[in-house]
Order: C-alpha cells, then structure tokens, then sequence
C-alpha cells in the first residue's frame, strides 16, 4: 500500500447533483481510482476524467469492496455509495474488509429518506425509524420485530426497499401491521429524473394496483406517526429553509451554496452564520433574544423581506427534516423551499466509522423507548443528551454493544469517544449537547471504530 493513500467512502446523495457536498465533489477530485456500482458512476461520469475507474453490477458489493482495499497499493481510492454510506451503504462493508483503519475515511451525505421529507416538507420532531424491507441480508423475523415496535411506538417510519419484482409481499405485511389508515409518503426516484413524489395511505395501497406498480426498488415510504410536521413545500421560493449540515464548508451541497450565493438577507444562529461567511455575500441576521423571541423575530423579519420581494435563506444545522425548526416557516408563506442537508446523526456515524448500515431510529433527547428499540437491534441516536443522563441510559443497553458519545463534530472543540457500552459507564464526562449513539445489531469494535455488519458474510461467505 501506498504509504500516503488512503481508502474514502462517500456519499453522491440521493441523485441530484445539486444535493452532492462539497467535500464529495474534492475527494472525488483527489481521487486516483473510483470503484462503485455501475449506475451510480454514471451519475458523476464527468466528475471521472482521468480517473481509473472500477465498476460492478448488482449484487457486487463485496467485489467492489475488496478492490477498492486492494487497490490502495496504486494509490488513493474513492468507493461510492449512493445517499450516504452510512444509510444501507457501502461503509461497514468497505471498513471491515479494509487492514488498516488509519487509511480511512467516510464521507457522510445526504440520504434519500431526508431528502424526500424536504422536498415534501415533512419535519420530524420528537422520533423516526428507518427500515429496510429486504430480506436478504437480514432475516425477515427480525424485520418484522421492528415493524411492529415502530408502529406500537407511534414513530414515524421511512421504508427502504419496499418492493421488487420477486419480493412483494413484505410490503404488504409492514403496511397491515401500521394500519389501513397510515398516511404515507411515497417517493421515487429521489433526486433523479422521473422523481415522483406524493401522499397516499396504506389502505389505497394496499387495495389499488395502479398505486402498488409504482412502488419498486427506486422508492421509499415514509409512514406518518407522533411528531411528525408538514409544510407546504416548493420547487422555488422566496423562503428557502436551508440545510447546512453540522460543519462547516465542506458538507454544503451545490445546492445551499447556490441558495445562499442568490439570497439578499440570511437569518441563522451565529454559529451557523459563521459556518457559512465565506459563502455568503448577502446581509447576515442573528437574534440573541431567548429561543421563542428569536424565532418570532426571525418569521417577523422573513416575512417583511418576501413582502419586498428579497431572497431569504433561513439556515439550520444538520437536516431541516430532523430535529429543526422548518415547520415554524409555514407561518411565513404558503409555500416555502426546503433544502436537504447532510444529519448530525450521519456526520457523527461517519466519524465513528460504520455503525448504522442496518435499521436505526433517531431520537431528540432521552425517551424511554430508547431501550426498546436498541434491544430490537436498531441502532438508535439520541440527540441533546446531557451527561447526567448517561450513567441510567447506559444500564439499559448491553454492555458489549458498541456506543459512540460526541459533540461538535467537525467543528472546533469536536469530542469523540467510541467505546463498549459497559466501558463507558467508566467514562467522566460532564456538560450537554452530546449525541449518543448505540450501533445497529451484529456490530463490533476495529481500531477504535465501530463496524456494523449488515450479512454479507453470511450470504457471500467471505
């Protein structure tokens, strides 16, 4: 191996070139060798001149994966996912066949599932689940765990891979066991041509062939549940709602950077507003009134701008579908442009490795279901926990189950710390504003990252 090479895995997003981060575009540029999925590469054929390039069809995940590590003996390697790797991606496969861990790096991007939920304007508040339908890694029991637990609990659920030509039936028995009257989101081909988004419910599903034969592969569903908000969202706006991701520079897409680049006023927490000033030539707001007196200034403020006709980009970190405020705007205008960012919650996965490539759920703050859906192999993400919160959460989550404890990750001050769960009741930590994560079923510890194995070694015997 090339002493100076080094193995990245990241995110194209969902399909949009606009929805692509800065960071992917640089480390596909740095690149000597890009190794993925046929259709994938063709999305970025003119990012690839000059480039060695490795593809397979499907079905080829540990071949790709394999080669790219083998590759790194003629230099840089870039192994792309679509969405971001840690979502049902090519992480945990790429990390666990690797050697050695300090060649590597994932890239985080946007996933399919926030994606749709901006464009539709769905904010999630207090929970979501993230399923995937296939069994063929994973054993339908345990899918089935998970369905119900999700759907018991009241969470908004987002289903990946929902149906194929061979594989029908299992959609079928997630949409009965949510219930006939589940409002349900259904998005194809996000970020890609032919994308088709709309509301259906389970029941027409169910009932109505003309809506089943649009479901496939290239779609997911989001089911509703508690906490979960909708605006009416907009291909354009004068109110754009944008996400920014958790760092800085970087993780912009093409796409804020675009939005920010055209706006006359933007509006954000000082933090986010420092996170973007080199971007930014428009006239940048902050508010250091308490939390409801700043968000009632800011919808006062946006909405004397749109009267004038400007341009208003209103900043969140992270995802604006997770955790965020986007679904105060509606009190703006009708319409309002939401748009996709890279999550907390897979910038903090992609440093701790690849602990999430199996179903998960993200939670805002410590709820009691925490322990439920961690012991149903979900991996779960809390996000705003305080320390003093640890040492009774951790009681409750097995001790050898990998966990990830963070803050400010890839921003100055960023603490990681990656270890079993009964180690860290060891750990002296003090303050608030952690992310704590809890890895995804079949996970382990390599080198100080956590790697979740999503089954390949038991379809593919390697």
């Amino acid at each position: 191996m090339r002493p100076e090479s080094k193995l990245s895995i990241l995110g194209l997003g969902p399909g949009s070139r606009q929805l692509m981060t800065r960071q992917a575009c640089q480390t596909l540029q740095e690149a000597d060798i890009v190794v993925g999925y046929r259709p994938y590469l063709d999305l970025i054929s003119d990012l690839l001149a000059g480039k060695r390039v490795v593809s397979s069809g499907m079905g080829g995940e540990v071949e790709r994966a394999k080669a790219a590590a083998e590759l790194l003996e003629e230099g840089s390697v870039a192994l792309v996912s679509s969405g971001d790797p840690n979502v049902y991606g090519m992480a945990g496969l790429g990390l666990e066949v690797l050697d050695d861990l300090n060649r590597a790096e994932v890239v985080p991007g946007v996933t399919a599932f926030t994606a749709a939920s901006c464009w539709a304007g769905i904010t999630f508040r207090r929970s979501v689940a993230v399923i995937s339908l296939s069994d063929l890694l994973t054993p339908w029991t345990d899918i089935e765990k998970r369905l119900r637990l999700a759907a018991e609990l009241g969470m908004p659920t987002a289903l990946y891979n929902p149906k194929s030509k061979r594989r029908d039936w299992q959609l079928d028995r997630a949409l009965e066991i949510f219930g006939e009257k589940a409002r349900v989101l259904v998005a194809k081909k996000v970020g890609r041509p032919g994308q088709d988004i709309f509301w259906s419910d389970a029941g027409e599903i169910l009932e109505k062939e003309e809506t089943r034969d649009k479901i496939d592969m290239f779609t997911l569903l989001i089911l509703s549940g508690q906490g979960m908000s909708h605006i009416q969202a907009a291909e354009e706006s004068l109110i754009n709602v944008v996400g920014i991701g958790p760092a800085a520079g970087g993780q912009l897409t093409l796409e804020a950077e675009r939005l920010l680049e055209r706006s006359a006023i933007v509006f954000g927490a000082k933090r986010y507003l420092e996170m973007v000033r080199g971007s930014v030539q428009a006239q940048m707001i902050s508010h250091d009134s308490p939390y409801p007196d700043r968000i009632a200034s800011r919808l006062e403020e946006a909405r004397a701008a749109m009267e004038k006709r400007e341009r208003v980009a209103i900043l969140t970190g992270g995802d604006p579908s997770i955790f965020s405020a986007a679904w105060r705007y509606r009190q703006v205008s009708q319409r309002v442009h939401v748009a996709p960012g890279v999550s907390a919650f897979s910038a903090a996965a992609s440093r701790a490795g690849a602990p999430l490539v199996n179903d998960f759920a993200l939670l805002s703050g410590l709820q009691p279901k925490a322990a439920a859906l961690s012991g149903a192999g979900f991996g779960v993400v809390i996000y705003n926990l305080a320390a003093s919160e640890l040492p009774s959460l951790l009681n409750l989550i097995e001790p050898e189950r990998p966990c990830l404890l963070a803050r400010d990750v890839g921003r100055e001050g960023e603490f990681c710390l990656a270890a079993r769960a009964g180690d860290l009741q060891e750990a002296r930590v003090l303050g608030s504003r952690f992310t704590f994560l809890v890895s995804s079923a079949s996970s382990y510890l390599k080198e100080g990252r956590i790697i979740a194995r999503r089954g390949y070694q038991t379809k593919y015997g390697y």
